[in-house]
């Protein structure tokens, strides 16, 4: 499977990523080793100042792909470059410099703070880790103003701010070190439908001001279609449809993706009403033991026999569509 090329240069390059998790013991006291196959054979590319998002149920894998992305995972086989270089085995002052060009903003902004701490010294952190402390006083006022905050802010804690205000103190930490990438996990699932749309509009205007690129984890479809140029949909640790949102959003063709889009809310309402919706039989398969072949044919509608042989590969449909469905129409 191929990453998908969007660039003469992408900023990171992710090819064939698996990661598995072994299960010691089981509910009887039994010590037989199982495996939970979290991400299998994923593949893409994000160019310097686009947006991918990646999204799929809970379960999918979406989340530990951003986590390997950040090295915060190891990977079990593949490979992930930044800028051509092979980072999944970087270490010591290699990696250190690796954590400046790809930072993160994670779902909950109350937990990703010290409650102890100042959010000044909060955001100023990365600074601190990559042995900038002298850039902090000046440094900091000027993310906080970045993101919409008073400088002053600085001396407050985090429970004196609203989910809104921990989100943009948590988008100024990541933007201290000046990064290329930044990997944005469910970064406003947490928070209040108005609330959203500042957050969204926000990062929208700071990669076009400092483009940046952004891989954006998400499960809300509504959210990724208003901020993604590329979508990737992920089903039990595989890629099965990718391409540019406009054409994904409205030209679906993996039977997964019709199933999920079939799910979202149509503000109108009289196309809410007469809209197909696609309900999927049976239970989701385990990540522990994942059916064969195509890893969606138990709940699919147009499952052959031989869709239990090979996995499918994703493939081209036009315009940088792919699809993993050979049976799609």
């Amino acid at each position: 499977m191929s990453a998908l090329p969007v660039a003469d240069s992408p900023i990171v390059a992710v090819e064939g990523l698996v990661k598995h998790f072994p299960v010691r013991g089981d509910a009887y006291g039994g010590h037989a080793e199982q495996v939970v196959h979290a991400v299998d054979g994923v593949s893409f590319a994000i160019a310097p100042g686009e947006t991918l998002a990646l999204v799929g149920e809970s379960g999918c894998g979406k989340s530990t792909v951003a986590r390997l992305v950040l090295r915060l995972l190891d990977a079990t086989a593949g490979t992930i470059e930044f800028d051509g270089v092979d980072v999944t085995r970087l270490g010591g002052k290699q990696l250190r410099d690796l954590r400046r060009r790809v930072q993160v903003v994670f779902q909950d902004p109350f937990s990703s703070f010290d409650p102890r701490r100042r959010v000044g010294d909060s955001v100023a952190e990365p600074l601190v880790a990559q042995g900038r402390k002298a850039e902090v006083a000046a440094r900091v006022p000027e993310l906080l103003d970045l993101v919409g905050l008073e400088p002053a802010a600085a001396n407050r804690y985090p429970h004196e701010f609203s989910g809104g205000q921990r989100q943009r103190l948590a988008i100024a930490r990541a933007l201290s070190v000046q990064p290329d990438l930044v990997v944005l996990d469910e970064p406003v699932s947490a928070l209040d439908v108005s609330i959203q749309a500042q957050v969204l509009t926000l990062l929208a205007d700071l990669r076009a001001r400092f483009g940046l690129a952004y891989l954006f984890i998400s499960h809300d479809l509504a959210v990724v279609r208003n901020v993604a140029d590329r979508v990737a949909v992920m089903h039990l640790g595989h890629i099965v449809e990718t391409g540019p949102t406009g054409t994904v959003f409205a030209e679906p063709v993996h039977p997964y993706t019709r199933a999920l889009l079939s799910a979202v809310p149509d503000p109108d309402p009289v196309r809410e009403r007469t809209r197909e919706r696609i309900v999927l039989a049976g239970d989701p398969p385990s990540p522990i033991d994942p059916p064969s072949g195509c890893r969606f044919r138990t709940r699919c509608s147009l499952a052959e026999e031989s869709c239990a042989a090979t996995e499918p590969p994703l493939v081209d449909r036009g315009n940088a569509h792919l699809v993993a469905c050979p049976l799609a129409p």
